[in-house]
């Protein structure tokens, strides 16, 4: 069951998780970009086709993790338990930097409508992508992609139209080199500038 809200962040019932995109009903998720500060680099990921979506996504790169607060959870509790689920990693609050909230409302299809509180936080680690220990059961995450944080932002503003980045399938040890261009981002992170303004503080913490 998820925590409903109105759009002024005034609690109201709980709901279950396909009631609350069906009727379009305003709640938190938590969104977490893994970023090691130490080779500037960060980690997006592409995910399997979901049976929730009753509707046409393409195969986007996203933010690293991800998911909706659930219960009587905190924000805090759901970083570390998505975290875990989908990336592996046991995280604690040391490594968390709360970025801000992104306001976010899409309609993707008439009976699955996004009305979310977006909590973003940073989530440090001196991981690269070859140390990682992913599961290979997972069945949301299907790969990860690590790219240079600078380079996304620059794509992100539409400064370049592509750049270098590597990728690993969960379900595999391989690294290839790819190019992410326009077609591979949700398109909301170009027209939604709050995106790059996460990603700039972001920037600008690891430059202290």
């Amino acid at each position: 069951m998820i925590q409903t809200y109105s759009p002024n962040m005034k609690s109201l019932s709980f709901e279950d998780k396909k009631i609350v995109h069906q009727k379009g009903l305003w709640h938190k998720v938590f969104t977490g970009i893994l970023f090691n500060p130490n080779t500037n680099k960060i980690f997006l990921q592409t995910i399997f086709p979901k049976d929730s979506y009753n509707f046409e996504r393409p195969d986007f790169v996203d933010f690293s993790v991800g998911g909706h607060v659930e219960d009587n959870e905190s924000i805090l509790q759901t970083a570390i338990r998505e975290t875990k689920e989908e990336l592996g990693l046991n995280i604690s609050a040391q490594q968390l930097a709360f970025l801000g909230i992104r306001i976010c409302k899409a309609n993707p299809s008439p009976s699955y409508i996004i009305r979310e509180f977006q909590y973003f936080f940073a989530i440090t680690t001196e991981h690269t992508l070859q140390t990682l220990t992913l599961n290979p059961l997972d069945n949301e995450v299907k790969s990860l992609v690590e790219v240079n944080l600078s380079d996304f932002i620059a794509l992100i503003l539409q400064q370049t139209n592509g750049i270098f980045a590597r990728e690993r399938l969960i379900q595999s040890k391989k690294i290839v080199s790819i190019s992410l261009t326009p077609e591979h981002i949700i398109p909301d992170y170009f027209t939604d500038k709050s995106i790059a303004e996460k990603l700039l503080s972001l920037s600008a913490m690891n430059a202290l």
